[in-house]
């Protein structure tokens, strides 16, 4: 059972003949959905999802110059559930997402801080990448007027080049100081601890710079591993790698030199992509090398200048 289908299910054969004649006049303007936060929006969801948050709902996205019909939008959407209520019907917890109905621009604004496309390189920063994730996964039901999709499309363009490539860089240094440089250095001091904490920043890093490289926002990190494995190239190569790291996670010499022969080829993988994908000209296989290649590809100014590593 899959809660996004399930939802399209009851929008169309129960809500959408019945918000249609109740509002007439103002069906053809609105837009309705489900994305945002859930597993269910990027269709993870499975048993273990329904214990919180999860079933059937959908938004309804008005124009900014019909929110005065919020309210009895609202109602509408209250009776209708309490007289003809799904067969999985959504039970939201103390911290869960609230599914009603609002504007458009509440909708982008309440994820990503801009309630338009964003334009400026400030304006793309205010939000966390997992926003944009949540931004644009799920479904658009109905888009009469086409605002609410114009803004997804948009939003799925990815972000700006610039922004891309520094964000690149800095997960190459944190690859190259992690991975490469002290992996090895906290093993022989037998420093277990951050021996752990090295192997998982190295995962993250790595997992980050796999939809980098894809153009494709990084969901909230339960997601990510789940969804790194649907990605095209380098995501499948960099999947399989980091299941071997993860399993070959004993203290013992074997144990290593799995995990240090799966580091090197992961950077063997990067190299290679960064390079198809012109953002680098090294056969320099530390990856800090690389980040400081790409980091000399920026055009603005300010973000040439931060140190490599600083991640924004």
């Amino acid at each position: 059972m899959n809660g996004l289908e399930l939802s399209r299910e009851y929008f169309f054969n129960v809500a959408a003949p019945e918000l249609r004649r109740e509002f007439p006049e103002l069906y053809p303007r609105l837009a309705a959905g489900l994305a945002g936060n859930g597993s269910e929006c990027f269709g993870y969801d499975d048993e273990t999802s329904r214990d919180h948050d999860w079933g059937v709902d959908f938004y309804i996205w008005t124009m900014e110059s019909d929110k005065d019909f919020i309210p009895s939008l609202g109602d509408w959407k209250n009776e209708l559930f309490s007289r003809r209520p799904p067969e999985f019907p959504r039970a939201r917890s103390e911290y869960g997402a609230h599914i009603g109905v609002m504007t458009c621009e509440e909708f982008y604004s309440g994820l990503i801080g801009a309630s338009e496309c964003p334009k400026t390189l400030n304006e793309w920063l205010r939000a966390p990448e997992e926003n944009f994730a949540m931004a644009v996964n799920g479904a658009v039901f109905i888009d009469g007027q086409g605002k609410f999709t114009q803004i997804r499309d948009y939003l799925l363009g990815y972000f700006p080049e610039d922004i891309r490539r520094k964000r690149i860089a800095a997960k190459c240094m944190a690859l190259a100081q992690t991975g490469q440089y002290n992996h090895g250095r906290t093993a022989k001091r037998r420093d277990w601890v951050t021996l752990r904490t090295v192997l998982s920043k190295f995962t993250d890093a790595a997992i980050a710079l796999a939809f980098l490289l894809n153009k494709t926002y990084r969901p909230y990190y339960k997601w990510a591993f789940r969804a790194l494995k649907g990605l095209a190239a380098p995501g499948n190569e960099t999947a399989g790698l980091l299941m071997k790291i993860a399993e070959s996670g004993g203290l013992d010499d074997e144990s290593f030199s799995v995990r240090h022969s799966c580091i090197s080829e992961l950077c063997k993988v990067f190299t290679r992509e960064l390079k198809a994908q012109g953002l680098s000209d090294s056969d320099d296989l530390f990856m800090a090398s690389q980040g400081e290649e790409v980091q000399r590809g920026i055009n603005d100014e300010f973000l040439r200048s931060l140190p490599t590593q600083y991640e924004i």
